[in-house]
Formats: structure tokens, C-alpha cells, sequence
């Protein structure tokens, strides 16, 4: 956070903020929107960034059966995002503010490694989604983009896959880090109601997933358990010696 303060600023921002909170305690989140009104007399834009990133199986790994942390989970990825909206929401209309909320394609179709993570952002979109709908039939001022993103290969995606695991996703898959933050950039002008990134691959996706009904025989094919299991394995081995607290925040 202390890169992205001293880049705004070098970018040209004239006062940058950083207020440290665990979006895990859903309760207080609001608290968050109260301090940056406070600080800046109001909110124009709201991009809900935060996630907990959960890699594995609900089948094979105890721990994410566990209530408490399928609700640690969900507290981070869902509720916070539910909560951080309603507090903003009266500044946002003060503005003639836009929404921009940070989902996944994993919130429009399935990934079998991923059950907690899925199911959240399946949540997320339901419910901004809707949320659209509401506010187009009030009139309001306020606008919402979902941003349904894809595979973006970060520097720490790639080291965390490795060479070769990311080899298994073609090149056109694979979205450019850069385009993607100025595609989520430009969204807070144009408004688009979903920013689907990488695009051409991303939307092939989903007509699969509508009108394939042996979907999940054919990713299934491409990715068996034995050869996701181990991806899984590789992948938490190289977050620990990253020091990544994989799975949890």
C-alpha cells in the first residue's frame, strides 16, 4: 500500500490516505467509508478490491469445511463488500458516484479448485447484479460495474504457478496486468455495467458454460483431479517460501 500511496502521488494526486482495516470483522467495515468522508468530504468513486484467495478443494481439505473459517471467508469476500456499499451508497448519490466492484469470472462459472472462492464471488455478483437493476429503476445517479475478471498475470501469479503451470492456460488467455488497471480505470467514465477481462477468451467461457451441457466432463478432461491437486500443492509450497499466508489473510 505504501508503493501504490507513492505512485499517486508521483502520478499527481494531492493527498493519498491508507487506512489499514480486517475486512474479516464485517460489523465495523462501515467504518472505512465514515473516516474517508471524514477526511475528504465525501466519496465520488468506490472500487471494492479486497479478496481472500482460496486454492483447493472443499472435499479434500478439512480445514475448509470448518465453519468458522468458511465464514472468516465469506466475511472478507462477501459481507464486507454488502456492507462497504451501504454505508457509501448516500455519498455516492451526493456525487453522482460510480461503483466499480472487483469479482472474477469464477463469480459467472465454476472452478473446481476453488469452491470457497467461487461460491463468494458467485454472491458478489448476484447480489451487484441486482443491485444495477434496483438503481436503474429508482433513476439513481449512481452506476456499478462488475469487473469479471479473468487469469491477469501478475509477477506473483507467475511465480506462485511457476513456468510451467502457466504454460496450461493459452497466451490468449492470459490478461496483461497494465491493460487490465486501465481497463478497470476507464470504467469509472464510460461505465460499462461488466468489465470482462481478458475479453475474447472470458466470453468464450461463459457460452460454454451456458450452452455445453457436459461442461464440467470437458474441463474435467482438460484438467483432471490428479493434475489440479498437484498444481494446488506446487502452488501453496511456492506461497509459503514467498511468504504468502495462503488461503487465509
Amino acid at each position: 500500500l505504501g508503493k501504490v500511496k507513492e505512485g499517486a502521488i508521483v502520478a499527481g494526486a494531492k493527498r493519498v490516505e491508507i487506512f489499514p482495516y480486517d475486512f474479516s470483522n464485517v460489523e465495523d467495515s462501515g467504518s472505512v467509508i465514515d473516516k474517508a468522508v471524514e477526511l475528504f468530504g465525501g466519496i465520488d468513486y468506490l472500487v471494492l478490491n479486497h479478496a481472500a484467495m482460496v486454492s483447493g478443494s472443499v472435499i479434500k481439505t478439512p480445514r475448509y469445511r470448518e465453519h468458522s473459517y468458511i465464514k472468516r471467508i465469506h466475511n472478507i469476500n462477501t459481507f464486507s463488500f454488502f456492507q462497504l456499499f451501504i454505508h457509501a451508497l448516500p455519498h455516492l448519490e451526493k456525487a453522482g458516484g460510480h461503483i466499480f466492484v472487483t469479482s472474477s469470472m469464477s463469480g459467472e462459472m465454476p472452478l473446481g479448485f476453488g469452491s470457497l472462492y467461487v461460491s463468494s464471488k458467485h454472491a458478489v455478483n448476484g447480489f451487484f447484479y441486482t443491485i444495477q437493476q434496483e438503481l436503474l429503476a429508482r433513476k439513481s445517479s449512481v452506476g456499478v460495474t462488475i469487473g469479471a475478471l479473468g487469469f491477469i498475470q501478475t509477477d506473483d501469479l507467475t511465480a506462485l504457478l511457476g513456468e510451467e503451470d502457466i504454460k496450461t492456460f493459452p497466451e490468449f488467455a492470459r490478461g496483461d496486468v497494465k491493460e487490465c488497471a486501465k481497463g478497470m480505470m476507464d470504467s469509472l467514465i464510460t461505465r460499462p455495467r461488466t468489465f470482462t477481462f481478458p475479453n475474447a477468451f472470458n466470453k468464450l467461457q461463459r457460452i460454454l458454460w451456458y450452452v455445453n451441457p457436459y461442461y464440467h466432463e470437458m474441463i474435467n478432461s482438460q484438467m483432471p483431479a490428479e493434475k489440479t491437486d498437484r498444481m494446488m500443492e506446487d502452488f501453496l509450497v511456492r506461497a509459503k517460501e514467498r511468504g504468502f499466508q495462503a488461503g487465509n489473510i
